[in-house]
């Protein structure tokens, strides 16, 4: 088969997507805003449309380290709230939307409306916000390796980012209702594992021939090879309240990711996760959707779990090493603390306890991004 050229980017640079609602001010209601949003500047690179009109996607440059990212995703915000304020909306960020129970509409470009197509109701109820994270890959034989060995930390990836425990306005039990609800949808879900990149292209070709894909971004995977950008894109994480918690998640997968693959050249020994069977790998997911950081994560293949809390410890001290080449243990730290704190299902149940109210929860995520 022909193969697909990987476009390698520079080494383990970072980039940045971010889901945000868009929101009625007064009511705190869904708005379908991305297209008088975009028509304020058709031409902007880093506002894109996403799959519902009540949402908008966030894109960052390619940035050489975490701080650069930081301060680019800090500026795009800033430049995004003026606008969407100039034409009576507000943003936040979580992924869900609390208590819209809306039909919000599909944004009428073709990808969008052949995806409506194919996923009939499902299409119509999916609404949910992501935070997307790239690292540069130099080949692509590095990026399904990584992809491969980056797998088993995908649960714990999801227990620290979960957001999403409110849904059409009921509690869920779930910490990421969110992953629980895309997972349902056939192009979703645990990505395969490829020993090459030339297992990868002749899988893509073989479904693309198959009319399963059409181009590579039809795969929404947790965690897909992006060989146009030249980048190992993971995807499983809920949009965050705020840009530290955004930076925080970020700075986690890529001193990982650089630990991964060290490791991989025998330059670095240390604590590591491994690959578990099917059943046991699809029940990590699930528990770390369901419960969070109170989530028990199964470490072997014989069934023996810990707290994730403890795994995430572990991780930690595993890459602190290579989070300080990196000049990203101050994130580390803030992260560390936050397994005291909780994720933001946490805080958005305990708002929720003590207003009994749902849009004092999406108020509580305005001004969580907004300070």
């Amino acid at each position: 088969m022909t193969g697909i050229e990987f476009k390698s980017s520079p080494e383990f640079s970072l980039g940045m997507e971010i889901e945000l609602q868009l929101l009625n001010p007064h009511t705190l209601e869904l708005v379908d805003g991305i297209l008088p949003l975009l028509a304020q500047d058709a031409d902007n690179s880093y506002l894109q449309p996403e799959f519902k009109q009540a949402s908008v996607e966030i894109s960052s440059q390619i940035c050489r380290n975490i701080h650069e990212l930081e301060a680019n995703i800090w500026d795009i915000l800033c430049q995004l709230k003026t606008r969407c304020q100039n034409l009576g909306m507000n943003i936040c960020a979580a992924g869900t939307h609390p208590f819209s129970t809306r039909f919000t509409p599909v944004t009428p470009l073709p990808r969008y409306l052949t995806q409506q197509h194919a996923s009939g109701y499902l299409a119509e109820i999916m609404t949910t916000f992501a935070l997307q994270i790239h690292v540069g890959m130099p080949s692509g034989d590095a990026a399904v390796n990584i992809m491969g060995r980056l797998k088993p930390y995908l649960p714990i990836l999801l227990a620290l980012s979960a957001s999403s425990p409110f849904w059409s306005g009921y509690d869920t039990g779930f910490a990421s209702y969110r992953r629980c609800f895309l997972s349902s949808l056939r192009t979703y879900g645990i990505p395969p594992t490829f020993p090459t990149w030339q297992d990868f292209s002749d899988f893509f070709i073989t479904a693309q021939n198959a009319g399963i894909f059409e181009i590579i971004r039809d795969i929404h995977w947790d965690l897909r090879p992006q060989p146009n950008l030249g980048t190992l894109e993971i995807r499983i994480m809920d949009a965050q309240p705020t840009v530290k918690e955004s930076i925080m998640l970020a700075a986690f997968v890529h001193s990982l990711i650089l630990y991964l693959y060290e490791c991989s050249k025998g330059r670095k020994t240390g604590f590591l996760l491994s690959p578990l069977p099917w059943l046991m790998e699809k029940e990590n997911f699930f528990r770390a959707s369901r419960w969070g950081l109170d989530a028990n994560y199964i470490e072997d293949q014989e069934g023996n779990s810990r707290p994730i809390r403890n795994i995430v410890k572990d991780i930690l001290d595993a890459i602190g090493m290579t989070a300080d080449t990196l000049r990203e243990s101050p994130y580390l730290h803030l992260l560390a603390q936050r397994l005291d704190s909780g994720p933001s299902y946490i805080r958005q149940r305990r708002i929720f306890e003590n207003t009994g109210s749902l849009q004092a929860v999406v108020a509580s995520l305005v001004k969580e991004l907004a300070d």
